[in-house]
């Protein structure tokens, strides 16, 4: 999962950014609003994240995040301005500023590898289509990798037992539907 988090305390974010949306950075009408900075155009530049559905069991395949200047006063990664209508592609720990003022940022991707355990077919559909659209991946079997847990009922299994023994977050039953990723990190 890609996020666009403010260097600056006390700036809005951070932006969860999802797959197929086109994050339009700017001061007006905007999913990303930077209002308060005057080197901000009203459509200053724009944010996408692709990951394909193939790459949703193969974890080697991360979804890409692009970013695209469309402004007068310029996009600038690692402090190199970016070249007008131009896709860059980003790296997890790319530092972004929009104008020429305070509107910096990191960007910053983090794994999102969900098992299922126990999980009848339509459940295991929705929570594909979710977990695509968050850029993350879905494991058959838990592995070390893995981030997250979810079941419909808690049943003790062995990945159960892994997810208790790592510490890792699961999805806990009668609390939401799986295909929600919200998650807890000790079992209820």
């Amino acid at each position: 999962m890609w996020i666009l988090r403010p260097v600056a305390p006390g700036r809005e974010g951070p932006y969860y950014l999802l797959v197929g949306v086109n994050y339009i950075v700017g001061r007006k009408n905007c999913l990303i609003l930077l209002h308060e900075d005057q080197s901000i155009s009203r459509s200053h530049a724009r944010l996408s994240v692709v990951h394909p559905e193939a790459n949703l069991n193969n974890m080697a395949n991360t979804s890409v995040l692009a970013l695209e200047d469309t402004s007068k006063y310029g996009t600038f990664v690692n402090e190199v301005r970016l070249q007008n209508k131009s896709p860059r592609i980003l790296k997890s720990g790319d530092a972004v500023t929009f104008g020429v003022f305070d509107s910096k940022f990191r960007v910053e991707y983090e794994p999102l590898i969900i098992s299922s355990s126990c999980l009848e077919v339509p459940v295991k559909i929705a929570l594909n289509h979710s977990i695509q659209q968050l850029g993350g991946h879905v494991a058959k079997n838990w592995t070390k990798d893995s981030t997250h847990l979810v079941m419909s009922s808690v049943k003790i299994t062995v990945k159960t037992f892994e997810i208790q023994r790592r510490n890792r977050p699961f999805d806990p039953p009668g609390l939401r539907r799986p295909a929600i990723i919200l998650y807890t990190s000790t079992i209820l």
